[in-house]
């Protein structure tokens, strides 16, 4: 009985995060996600219900705050490196909770605008601080562990507060939807406490050991690695917007068919994005992991682009299944892969620049997904021109993903050559640090 028990409790310990700052990041991590889930399905009906705001109004403030937003990613990510990434991504998690708490205060477009923007400038800075703190912490794949586990903890916190958020959506009043903008401001204020654990990663400094200005923008296989996992993160948005309208319109399956395949996508990525991961920590192995992603991607929605031919209501729920099983794989190893990469590709010093960068990737896919995705997986007409621009996205994002690694050894033949004058440089401080 104890060598089960211990064994059990081995089991257990394996999915939680290493004590010290891996744990604080967890919990950071989903304190401030659950107040984001909570906030997320509440937050159209407050803006147009409560604050009196046009459906229109608060699609372009969102807009315009989104694109300000991108704009500031890398410089943000700048000023991590600089002054430490550890007390930026605090100062960050602090403005969003200003921001969100002064959504109460707004009842015009252009106050919405200021707010809004505020709160994306804040959220931008705040991912391009945290992916360099996380850079800090680890390194190989004990990072990508990392980064696997927090998106793991990611997804449940989101979870969670979407459940609860059923209660103010139940109650639909201005009380309660203003309880929530204040906890949900709460929990940014909460979710800097931990990293009070987190050891700081010292700051890049200034002068001649600072990493050059803006060197992730002529870092051209770095470009084209962001690009290209860009591209294949149209998963996200496939999975949010394209299937439940695919599912309602274009199918006999039930409609609790579109919460049914969703739930099943965030608990297996909740249970999964940490086995996905192994071995990501390898250049060679991340690259590998998203090529094999978008074949994957392309095999799921070609099954789920066949639910529209099922006759029977369990037929199509069936293929809709085992399209959102290969959709999810999809998504594990994309996401293992890219966060393998995006930091495995990085110099020392500047994670906060080049993740606030390659988030840019994944931003730009996230602008433009919406018209494409409407426009080639919900084409009108018969069924069969949907399922052909199913088919047709799928072998886009499957070409994007297989030049993945390509991409990258370019990267480690440019990074080989930037370091073949390491020796020269390192050869006039010798004789300083010996004779000091």
């Amino acid at each position: 009985m104890p060598d089960k028990t211990a064994a059990r409790g081995g089991r257990i310990r394996a999915w939680l995060p290493a004590p010290g700052a891996p744990r604080a990041l967890a919990l950071s991590t989903f304190v401030g996600q659950t107040g984001s889930g909570l906030f997320l399905p509440v937050s159209a009906l407050f803006f147009t219900r409560s604050v009196g705001l046009a459906p229109s109004q608060v699609g372009l403030g969102l807009a315009i705050a989104g694109l300000i937003g991108l704009s500031a990613a890398v410089p943000m990510g700048r000023i991590a490196d600089r002054f430490g990434p550890r007390g930026t991504y605090a100062v960050t998690l602090l403005g969003q909770a200003v921001a969100t708490a002064s959504f109460t205060l707004v009842h015009s477009l252009w106050a919405f605008v200021v707010v809004s923007t505020v709160a994306a400038l804040a959220e931008r800075g705040g991912s391009a601080a945290r992916g360099a703190v996380i850079g800090g912490v680890g390194t190989g794949e004990a990072r990508v562990r990392l980064r696997a586990l927090l998106k793991s903890v990611t997804n449940a916190g989101l979870s969670i507060g979407a459940a609860l958020a059923a209660l103010a959506l139940a109650a639909d009043s201005r009380s309660a939807y203003l309880t929530v903008v204040f906890v949900n401001a709460a929990t940014y204020v909460c979710a800097a406490v931990p990293l009070l654990r987190v050891p700081p990663v010292e700051a890049a400094g200034s002068g001649r050991t600072a990493p050059a200005r803006r060197a992730v923008l002529r870092n051209r296989p770095y470009t084209l690695v962001t690009a290209l996992c860009g591209i294949t993160s149209i998963h996200y948005d496939v999975l949010s917007l394209a299937l439940p309208l695919w599912i309602a319109g274009h199918s006999n399956a039930p409609k609790w068919s579109i919460s049914a395949v969703i739930m099943a996508n965030t608990v297996l990525v909740v249970l999964l994005q940490v086995p996905f991961s192994r071995g990501t920590g390898d250049r060679a192995a991340a690259a590998a992991a998203v090529r094999r992603s978008g074949w994957v991607l392309w095999a799921g929605w070609a099954v789920i682009a066949c639910a529209a031919f099922a006759g029977s209501p369990a037929l199509a729920f069936a293929l809709l299944v085992a399209g959102m099983v290969l959709h999810t794989a999809g998504e594990l190893w994309h996401s293992a892969g890219s966060y393998g990469l995006s930091y495995e590709l990085a110099p020392a010093g500047s994670h906060g620049e080049y993740q606030g960068f390659f988030s840019l990737g994944r931003g730009a896919t996230a602008a433009l997904a919406p018209l494409v995705v409407t426009t080639v997986c919900l084409a009108e007409g018969p069924d069969w021109r949907p399922v052909t621009g199913w088919l047709l996205l799928g072998l886009v994002v499957a070409a994007a993903a297989a030049a993945v690694p390509s991409a990258t050894r370019w990267a480690e033949h440019a990074d080989t050559d930037r370091h073949a004058d390491a020796p020269d440089r390192t050869s006039v401080r010798l004789p300083v640090q010996e004779s000091a």
